[in-house]
């Protein structure tokens, strides 16, 4: 029995001198780890996915509560204000806008100028510009580039200076066998992607229209002022991006659009079905046109906020980059007054998730290389507001000096399925610090193409500007956007493990003697 003792317990020795080995070899710090509580980060998920927090809609005197809440705790655990923040609070603007005075389309053929109608013939969309422009039109089929698929509106054709023509939707949108997701929607299907990646290009101007699959006459309109029955809170909040970050967007109905395709040889409908019969893109120049756009939008404006703290680091010449480990805490609010969509899992487990590496930075006796920023951005759910005004408008740290972005979003539904990692593919780097510190927890992984994902979240804003990230994710699930999502499903124990692999990759990235790269996708 003596021998049985002793032989059990050199095991465990054993064991612990592998551990101490492996921690010291990649160089966590082991406080830091211990830090990182189950019990901890379910409380902070159960008050923030609490009924009394209303879904946490962006905005909301709730969302606000929850942002000093995040603020509070950012506080007590040691981070620093950021100086270019208002304390930790980085404000957003949001729009709510409304149609001012100068509205314009006009069509330029051969020196003849034609003016249209607003409502009849055109319509600004919310997120455009306040300006006026008069360029070439090039016809950029759907207005997407998703390399994941092979496919590139923009391959072939120079829209720098120029006003792109892009129908809605996706290339073989009702086909179950397109490799565009089959006949669900991807995240490149939507205006917001397709007006970003225009800008991308270079276009100065966007022209949406109906693909000829549908049948339509007039453009959709969603302004009140061209209603008779105006629906209460018809438009939508936008975000408050600077005017330089902006370009012109209007919807045309089908007589335009017909009328500017009468230049070219082909007409919409052709051109349609060639694009998914092949799936080869067909843009190019419409010879001989030009049009002139102006438009122009009252705005009212409501603040919200990413909350933002600070971890400095300690190396001399490397405390000036950063490290942001980030995750949005704001849901979809309530429904008919009454439903309530709390966010348990989407995302106040993310949001733990960041709180929890805060403490584990601060607690650690090291401090590490590179600065940490850590950051809970507002609005995603509405088009990644906060991390796209982040990286467009206001970055508190220039986007040349961060080394990384890990993302958390959905974080406390793992339990024997394996989590997905997402970002090795554009920095191989960052895959290789993964699996070092993984080589300690041993948790079950899938390493898996963002493009190909439905559903963006905030990394989105930064792999835009080709910085290297890392989106952890342990999947969609029947509860995602439902008054279901809630407390009693959440993996206290796995969203603790997933928090401590955050920590200890970020505490590597901190720490590398050079910064990852970033590859990107040709």
């Amino acid at each position: 029995m003596k021998k049985t003792t002793t032989f059990l317990l050199s095991l465990v020795l054993s064991f612990l001198l592998l551990v101490s080995s492996l921690f010291s070899q990649i160089s966590i710090p082991q406080e830091g780890l211990a830090a990182i509580l189950p019990d901890t980060m379910f409380a902070h998920v159960a008050y923030m996915a609490s009924d009394e927090m209303q879904g946490r809609n962006t905005p909301s005197p709730e969302l606000e509560i929850c942002s000093q809440f995040i603020a509070n705790y950012f506080k007590y655990c040691g981070l620093k204000p950021v100086e270019k923040a208002n304390g930790y609070f980085q404000e957003v603007p949001l729009l709510k806008t409304r149609l001012g005075e100068t509205q314009k389309f006009s069509l330029i053929v051969d020196g003849t100028e034609t003016a249209y109608e607003i409502k009849k013939d055109f319509v600004p969309i919310n997120l455009t510009a306040n300006r006026e422009v008069t360029a070439p039109v090039v016809f950029a089929g759907y207005g997407i580039t998703a390399h994941e698929y092979d496919y590139d509106d923009y391959a072939n054709v120079d829209v720098k200076g120029k006003i792109v023509l892009v129908f809605t939707s996706e290339p073989q949108e009702k086909d179950t066998s397109s490799v565009f997701d089959g006949a669900k929607s991807t995240d490149h299907s939507k205006l917001n992607n397709k007006v970003l990646n225009a800008i991308d290009h270079g276009a100065v101007g966007f022209i949406y229209v109906s693909n000829p699959s549908r049948r339509f006459r007039r453009p959709p309109n969603a302004w009140p002022s061209l209603m008779r029955n105006a629906p209460k809170d018809g438009i939508p909040l936008t975000l408050g991006e600077k005017q330089e970050n902006k370009i012109v967007v209007v919807r045309i109905g089908k007589k335009l659009a017909d009328e500017i395709f009468s230049v070219s040889q082909f007409t919409m409908k052709q051109i349609y079905e060639k694009i998914d019969a092949d799936l080869i893109p067909q843009s190019f120049e419409l010879k001989k046109i030009s049009v002139s756009i102006a438009t122009n939008l009252d705005s009212e404006i409501f603040m919200t906020s990413n909350v933002v703290g600070l971890w400095e680091g300690n190396d001399p010449d490397l405390k000036d980059e950063v490290v942001i480990i980030g995750g949005h805490y704001d849901h979809i609010g309530v429904r008919n007054d009454t439903i309530i969509y709390n966010g348990a899992d989407d995302n106040a487990s993310g949001t733990a998730g960041v709180m929890a590496a805060a403490k584990a930075f601060c607690l650690s006796k090291q401090k590490p290389k590179r600065s940490i920023l850590f950051m809970t951005y507002t609005g995603e759910e509405k088009g990644l507001f906060g991390s796209r005004y982040y990286v467009g408008s206001d970055p508190l740290f220039p986007l040349e000096k961060t080394a990384a972005m890990i993302n958390l979003d959905m974080i406390g539904r793992h339990d024997s399925t394996a989590v997905d990692i997402f970002g090795t593919l554009e920095s191989p780097d960052l895959k290789e610090v993964f699996l070092n510190v993984n080589e300690l927890f041993q948790l079950s992984y899938n390493f898996g193409d963002v493009k190909k994902m439905r559903g963006s979240s905030d990394h989105a804003s930064f792999m835009r500007k080709q910085i290297p990230f890392l989106f952890v994710n342990t999947g969609i699930h029947e509860d995602l956007h439902k008054p279901t999502d809630t407390i009693e499903k959440i993996n206290k124990e796995n969203m603790a493990r997933i928090a401590k692999i955050v920590f200890g990759c970020a505490w590597q990235v901190a720490n590398m003697d050079e910064s990852p790269k970033f590859i990107k996708d040709e």
